[in-house]
């Protein structure tokens, strides 16, 4: 993320531009967003259903799942943790459920399972680990989840709550808890999650070393996921802006918690011979390649220029900018959030001027503006009075590039949040609007969909160094480090294969 799809619209706009700048979810260790909130203690009576009814029950949701989110094309990897999955399945307390494991196409860090076993990693989630024990830790606390039955403990604590509007929550996971509404979304929130979440833990980590599997790979694993918790709250306060983070990952698994670390070692201990399986090169190397980004983006930033292969045209943003995809086109938003600039196609009409189209397509009022030419094309620049923008109608500069080859209009507007009557960044946006090309041959060629790729680090290597090639948008060198199990410092070493986005 990396390029996201940032949905302008109202409510679901908003959230979605929040995921596109907001940085990578921490919702992993969850079975489900609203039942992981609401766990309770004991053999509540739900645990009565049968296991007939539960089977049906995920059955039914698992549809669901998948036209929300999509599998994920990879049939090599996906028989891959298949075989993870059903080795750690068959030494559970569950061993004769019929546990299906599927790789969704999601780019958030995300996994969670169904009644019934049936059980979701998130690409995202894969490009995160770097070993197979690691992995098996993930899958280990989602089988937890399952043989515990917390989804339906939580039911028979939400009691008055319909089944469907449970598993609803789960499909939206990101955005489930913005959309319960009347399902009283802020008291879901003050539930027991800790208990269950824990629980998952410590009996994940048995089944996984009775598999073979090094119990302590959880704790490493919940250590790469609490890293990406920290980073989005680093990074939130540069930006002045709530940290989005959806799980309370912190406050579920503080650092330093030897009593849980005894824990989860104690419950290894079931195990014996166990070790790492698989050796971390042979791991990593099955990730080669796998996809990076939001499975709905439309475009691809490389050294901070945007290159919009549908539209045909690049646009070089300022340096530390966050850059996504609209529903409409491209978004770049200032390191601090104050200043927006987005970039849009429209159709043109017949008999149109580049200076009319502005007033009669766009109905704005310009106080002042020009009529010139952009990438040899002709165009307008000048400010309106007020126009709707990121942060409500204010002044605003434009732009319209008219191409009538592709019979094409492109609009660029810059506004900021604080501005009234002047605009404050107009500077920047004029030298945004004059980056505008269209693209060329190679042009398309790069704008290819980024990847994992797995590369050996060499002497002198840094993830600095990779960042500055890297198409991640936002915070690169964070980012690298925390795939990498390296965050806050740490540097690869010589002849260690490391995971970059290429």
């Amino acid at each position: 993320m990396q390029v996201m799809m940032m949905h302008l619209s109202p409510a679901a706009g908003r959230r979605r531009l929040r995921r596109a700048f907001g940085g990578i979810s921490l919702a992993w260790l969850c079975s489900v967003v609203v039942p992981a909130a609401l766990a309770v203690s004991g053999p509540p009576a739900a645990l009565a259903m049968s296991e007939k009814k539960e089977i049906e029950l995920g059955a039914k949701e698992h549809q669901k799942v998948i036209a929300q989110f999509g599998i994920y094309k990879d049939a090599e990897l996906a028989a891959y943790v298949d075989r993870i999955g059903q080795k750690i399945a068959k030494v559970s307390s569950r061993p004769s459920l019929e546990y299906t494991f599927t790789v969704i196409d999601d780019d958030m860090v995300n996994a969670m399972a169904l009644p019934g076993g049936y059980i979701y990693l998130s690409r995202g989630l894969l490009a995160h680990m770097n070993t197979e024990s690691e992995l098996a830790a993930v899958i280990g606390h989602e089988i937890a989840h399952v043989t515990e039955k917390h989804a339906i403990r939580n039911q028979n604590r939400a009691q008055g709550y319909q089944a469907a509007a449970m598993l609803a929550a789960i499909l939206t996971q990101q955005g489930a808890l913005m959309e319960l509404g009347e399902l009283g979304s802020a008291v879901l929130l003050k539930g027991h999650g800790r208990e269950f979440e824990l629980e998952a833990d410590r009996v994940g980590a048995g089944f996984m070393a009775r598999a073979g599997y090094a119990p302590d790979a959880m704790l490493k694993t919940i250590e790469i996921l609490k890293s990406n918790d920290k980073l989005e709250y680093a990074h939130a306060r540069i930006e002045q802006r709530e940290a989005q983070v959806y799980h309370g990952f912190l406050s579920t698994h503080p650092d330093h918690d030897r009593r849980y670390e005894k824990a989860i070692l104690a419950a290894g201990e079931l195990g014996e011979n166990y070790g790492e399986l698989v050796p971390p090169d042979e791991f990593l190397e099955k990730l080669n390649g796998l996809g990076w980004g939001d499975r709905k983006q439309v475009g691809v930033v490389r050294r901070n220029v945007f290159y919009h292969p549908k539209l045909g045209i690049k646009v070089n943003f300022p340096q530390g900018w966050r850059i996504g995809s609209t529903q409409k086109g491209i978004m770049g938003l200032s390191t601090v959030g104050n200043a927006a600039m987005e970039v849009r196609g429209g159709r043109l009409y017949k008999g149109a001027t580049p200076t009319s189209y502005v007033a009669e397509k766009l109905g704005m009022q310009i106080r002042e503006g020009q009529e010139l030419t952009i990438d040899g094309l002709p165009a307008f620049l000048g400010v309106a009075n007020r126009y709707e923008s990121t942060f409500g109608p204010r002044p605003t500069r434009v732009a319209v590039i008219f191409d009538s080859r592709r019979r094409q209009a492109y609009i660029m507007t810059g506004a900021g949040k604080h501005d009234l009557r002047k605009v404050a960044d107009d500077k920047t946006f004029i030298r945004t609007i004059f980056s505008f090309a269209r693209m060329t041959k190679d042009d398309f060629t790069t704008a290819k969909t980024p990847k994992v790729q797995i590369v050996r680090a060499e002497e002198g290597t840094t993830f600095a160094a990779l960042a500055a090639e890297s198409p991640i948008t936002n915070y690169a060198e964070d980012r690298l480090r925390v795939i990498n199990g390296l965050y806050p410092q740490g540097e690869p070493s010589p002849g260690q294969l490391i995971k970059i986005i290429q």
